[in-house]
């Protein structure tokens, strides 16, 4: 448990240049929505499969707040957060775990 702790932590941390990375990848697509922010997401940190339960989990998770915008700095940084939460959350899946 304290690998899986000590691994969300730093994938959450959206300051690391490796997640700056992704995040930048993830804002040259534009205004996603919760959908295809999951399938990005999981590609990017693989690319990785996930069972159906899991992929209404995740979707439903980001779904919660709408889609990922990037226009302007306040959506940036809320979208920024979000996909810190939501790679947090894959890399604690059992499916990320074994892969």
């Amino acid at each position: 448990m304290r690998r899986v702790n000590y691994t969300a932590d730093l994938i959450g941390d959206t300051s690391r240049p490796g997640i700056q990375s992704i995040i930048t990848r993830l804002k040259a697509q534009g205004t996603q929505s919760p959908q295809q922010i999951v399938e990005n997401c999981l590609d990017l940190l693989g690319p990785l499969e996930v069972n159906s339960e899991s992929m209404t989990e995740l979707t439903g998770f980001v779904g919660e707040r709408g889609d990922f915008n990037w226009d302007s700095a306040e959506s940036t940084q809320t979208s920024t957060e979000r996909v810190g939460e939501l790679l947090q959350l894959i890399v604690s899946l059992r499916e990320y775990q074994y892969a």
